[in-house]
């Protein structure tokens, strides 16, 4: 099952904190297991105030979105993820997730932030959610989370508060109609 570049969409009957009502973007997922970021979790944080926060507000003429910066997972809180629009250059730390996609976590991309250089669309998320080999695909079978393929739509341009409800609706079914409960064969 290849899950990269796909949405996990929570059931309704998860309740812990950071999945309640979640979407997570699943930036890798191979044999060493699965990584994501939970789009639905918004920190008081936003991303001027993070670039403040850094010493990276070099020119005061620069102008940075009022995008929240999300709490990506409960894993690596510490750690900046920008997941992001291929830009004008490379940066240290990149992983190429699709051929427009990419994940970053070295500081020279925050440099950009507020220059023509910046990615065209990007968020930033602190921490991540991680999975060890198999167990993801072990809580998809238990009816943990249901997968579509990604959208940049959602994932840019859909506030927080509305992800989970427009990644239902990829799946061509109200949210209303999802069971609490499944049943395994």
């Amino acid at each position: 099952m290849e899950l990269q570049d796909h949405f996990l969409i929570a059931m309704p009957h998860l309740t812990d904190e950071y999945f309640y009502r979640s979407v997570i973007y699943i930036c890798e997922h191979n044999e060493q297991g699965s990584m994501g970021l939970v789009l639905t979790q918004p920190t008081d944080l936003t991303v001027a105030e993070l670039v403040a926060k850094m010493n990276f507000m070099m020119a005061s003429s620069r102008h940075y979105p009022e995008q929240v910066v999300l709490a990506g997972g409960p894993v690596n809180l510490e750690n900046g993820f920008i997941l992001h629009t291929k830009a004008f250059q490379d940066f240290q730390h990149s992983y190429r997730i699709t051929d427009n996609l990419l994940l970053t976590t070295s500081g020279d991309i925050v440099d950009t932030f507020g220059t023509p250089f910046e990615p065209d669309k990007y968020l930033v998320a602190l921490g991540c959610s991680s999975w060890l080999p198999n167990q993801l695909e072990a809580e998809i079978a238990d009816d943990s989370w249901l997968v579509v393929p990604a959208n940049e739509r959602i994932l840019f341009d859909v506030p927080c508060d509305q992800r989970w409800l427009e990644a239902t609706q990829l799946l061509g079914i109200q949210h209303s109609n999802l069971a609490y409960q499944a049943g395994h064969c």
